[in-house]
């Protein structure tokens, strides 16, 4: 056998292997051009084309079209049925209309009740509850108005924002 003086055993073979990844790394079409890269590429466009048609959707503003019944919310979140939580509520006035700057005062009215408290039904003295500082008005597909305690994005509920 000859063995070069300062190579190590089997030098020749150790060099073609490498020789032979090489090219095969060369070779090798991009991530990009291969089926599974397009899919990629082309799952990540219908993602970011969804998110768009969704944020247009749920992020325009609505104005009050439905002004005999505002929902006060319970809270920031939906019933596990997906319905609002909280109380529908309308006020009877000559006209029949409740004006939307009223929706706000009426939840708070509630609030302040003891409406949300969890109190017996059948109980005659319920115990009053304390109001939320700040609301925030959103509208339901229906037109209606949706007051939720606190400040948060209507679209977090599925509601329109509301434009006043």
């Amino acid at each position: 056998m000859n063995r070069p003086v300062d190579g190590m055993p089997h030098h020749r073979e150790v060099q073609n292997l490498l020789i032979e990844q090489m090219r095969g790394d060369l070779s090798r079409p991009r991530w990009w051009k291969t089926l599974w890269g397009r899919l990629t590429i082309a799952g990540g466009l219908l993602a970011i084309a969804g998110s768009g048609i969704a944020a247009v959707v749920l992020l325009n503003e609505a104005p009050v079209s439905e002004t005999g019944i505002v929902y006060c919310l319970e809270g920031p979140y939906r019933n596990a049925d997906g319905t609002l939580s909280g109380a529908a509520a309308s006020v009877a006035t000559p006209d029949g209309v409740v004006a939307i700057e009223d929706a706000e005062a009426l939840c708070t009215q509630m609030w302040e009740a003891g409406a949300f408290a969890g109190n017996d039904e059948l109980d005659a003295t319920p115990t009053p509850g304390v109001a939320p500082a700040e609301f925030t008005t959103c509208v339901t597909d229906a037109g209606e108005a949706a007051v939720v305690p606190g400040r948060i994005e209507c679209s977090v509920l599925r509601l329109h924002p509301y434009r006043g």
